[in-house]
């Protein structure tokens, strides 16, 4: 079974119709509630979930165009032609069968069958329909909201450091030279140094003739 299959019998198994009939039978102008508890398509619309009125628009001159109002009439939803298609088993509520559509996109009625009637109305689509592509909902556009000038920390500005200068070698001094030596002046002759001398030469000749003349 085709996933598209499987799309409209799940719609089709949980619409609900509810069509009160007359104890007459069926209305003239062929009158029906039908109750939906999902999205559907009809020819130019898709219908919310809700029940709305069906009906022939004017069954006098024409019985094959059907009208969608709101539950109580006051709005008309869409209004179009149908086809004749039969079905070959009765059932005694109304039955409306579905088209098969992709996942996602809203079923589309295809017949409405009322009841005790093998007779139906296939509902004709203008050109185009119905939708069969899965509408896609962008996402919102993302905003940011700026903070109020109070809530806004004001910037800390760091002090510049300047970097760090090369070591420069200082010039050494040149030694300043020493002062030559400053000779004294002399304040004596060498006169008393003479005399000196000669004294003690006298004296050692004379303690050596002393000394010959014991030794004979």
């Amino acid at each position: 079974m085709s996933r598209l299959f499987v799309s409209g019998v799940v719609v089709a198994a949980f619409a609900v119709l509810l069509t009160p009939a007359p104890a007459s039978g069926v209305t003239y102008d062929k009158l029906a509630y039908l109750t939906f508890n999902a999205p559907v398509q009809v020819p130019g619309v898709t219908l919310s979930a809700g029940t709305y009125r069906f009906h022939l628009t004017n069954p006098e001159t024409s019985r094959n165009v059907l009208q969608v109002l709101s539950n109580d009439g006051s709005i008309v939803y869409a209004m179009f032609h149908t086809m004749t298609d039969r079905r070959t088993s009765l059932t005694e509520d109304p039955l409306v069968t579905f088209r098969e559509t992709p996942y996602g996109v809203a079923p589309a009625v295809r017949s409405l069958f009322y009841g005790s009637e093998y007779r139906g109305y296939e509902f004709v689509y203008p050109k185009g329909g119905p939708n069969m592509i899965a509408e896609i909902v962008p996402q919102p556009e993302i905003t940011y909201t700026p903070f109020p000038a109070a809530l806004v920390p004001e910037p800390v500005i760091e002090p510049e450091v300047e970097p760090a200068a090369e070591p420069v070698a200082e010039a050494v001094p040149e030694a300043e030279p020493l002062p030559e030596p400053v000779e004294l002046p002399r304040t004596a002759t060498r006169l008393p140094l003479v005399a000196t001398s000669g004294l003690a030469s006298l004296l050692v000749g004379l303690g050596l003739g002393l000394l010959r003349r014991r030794a004979t």
